[in-house]
């Protein structure tokens, strides 16, 4: 649907998928809204805020997302890019809020992530402590 440009239709049917009741379902359509969401704010369309609340359940999700994995594969397989805790410490980054920024990759850390695309948590963390040292003077 995304492809014909029939993107509220996507939306719609996504948010659908978001409300099953496997982690793992929920996951893959906040996956897939996190996406929609960024095409459309290319498009010049204000989807930021859905942008941010998706992530922010997405990561809330996490745990049983996770429980959900291991059962699934058997640690066989590695823990999926979870691209929301990125997307968010970027837009939080864009906002000013550095605190908030760090705070998610420090708990993507946490949790065992690694970023597969663009810059990994530990080297992002770097640069934003360093961001954040001109704010404590």
């Amino acid at each position: 649907m995304i492809r014909k440009g029939k993107t509220l239709e996507a939306e719609e049917s996504l948010l659908k998928a978001a409300e099953s009741s496997s982690p793992m379902d929920r996951h893959y359509a906040y996956v897939k809204l996190i996406r929609l969401y960024q095409k459309m704010m290319q498009s010049g369309e204000d989807r930021l805020d859905q942008l941010v609340q998706i992530c922010k359940q997405d990561i809330e999700l996490f745990p049983d997302f996770h429980e959900a994995w291991t059962i699934e594969y058997l640690h066989q397989v590695p823990t999926p890019y979870f691209p929301s805790f990125s997307v968010l410490a970027e837009i939080y980054e864009e906002q000013g809020k550095i605190r908030e920024a760090i705070d998610l990759c420090e708990l993507a850390l946490g949790y065992g992530l690694e970023e597969t695309i663009g810059e990994d948590f530990p080297a992002r963390l770097e640069r934003l402590y360093a961001k954040s040292e001109p704010e404590k003077k």
